[in-house]
């Protein structure tokens, strides 16, 4: 009896300390609930402070955002316009370049590079008369000078130029075959021999270089020429028919010369 008097007390104890200690876990759940709460809260209301702070300064960047937008609006109307003008614009100048040719532009470039030319000659005039100031004369004639050089007139007159027609031969086919076999291959022509002189003419010169046979494979004498005498000619100064006499200075010689000897003829004694 003792023995179940002890296990009843105890199973008593027992099921007052898993009451207590379940009442104080309850009690330590709910304590940290509500801290989690707050926490919770807590950044809740930081979350909606901040929220609201940049709300409010989105709300100052508001009328500089709507200015920004109109803004664009403007330039995007704009940009509209000159599109379409440039469009107009790039028409018309092909049009006009179309029916252009370079003849008539190189004109107008030249006549327009002629223009300025003159303008430039008077601004010096009135430069030199003291009509323009240094400083104004510089910048005007270095701005002209700069368009004159941009126009490039030597760079487009071969533009202008008609061109020759192109002469080269149309390239044939690399190819063969049965129907076009290649050509044959054909001997020289023996050269025909040189023409007959007839009696009591002088050969020409290449009828004379092909009877003689090759030619000589040495060069000439080192040496110049002798001059000619005065009053007689060699056999080789002699005339030929076909061929002009050879010249004779109008100028007497600058040294005084030998009277020319005649060959001896029978009958006659010289002394």
């Amino acid at each position: 009896l003792g023995r179940i008097f002890w296990r009843r007390n105890h199973n008593d104890e027992m099921l007052v300390f898993l009451h207590y200690s379940k009442i104080k876990d309850d009690a330590l759940l709910q304590s940290h609930c509500i801290l989690r709460a707050q926490n919770v809260q807590h950044s809740k209301d930081m979350t909606l402070a901040s929220n609201r702070s940049l709300a409010e300064d989105n709300l100052l960047f508001q009328p500089k955002l709507e200015s920004l937008k109109a803004n664009l609006t403007q330039k995007y109307q704009e940009l509209q316009v000159l599109f379409e003008a440039y469009q107009i614009k790039k028409t018309k100048l092909d049009r006009q370049s179309s029916n252009a040719s370079l003849e008539t532009l190189l004109a107008l470039l030249q006549t327009e590079g002629a223009k300025i030319e003159e303008d430039t000659e008077n601004m010096a005039e009135n430069f030199l008369d003291g009509e323009i100031p240094l400083d104004s004369f510089i910048d005007e004639y270095q701005s002209k000078q700069m368009v004159l050089k941009g126009q490039r007139l030597p760079q487009v007159q071969p533009l202008a130029q008609p061109r020759a027609p192109d002469t080269t031969p149309a390239p044939q086919d690399s190819y063969t075959s049965d129907a076009n076999p290649p050509p044959s291959v054909v001997p020289r022509r023996i050269p025909p021999p040189p023409p007959s002189v007839p009696a009591g003419r002088f050969p020409t010169p290449f009828t004379a270089a092909m009877s003689s046979g090759p030619a000589l494979s040495y060069p000439g004498a080192p040496y110049p020429p002798l001059p000619p005498r005065p009053g007689a000619q060699s056999a080789s100064q002699v005339s030929q028919p076909g061929y002009p006499s050879q010249f004779v200075p109008p100028y007497p010689p600058a040294l005084p010369q030998r009277p020319p000897r005649f060959p001896p003829h029978p009958g006659f004694i010289l002394q």
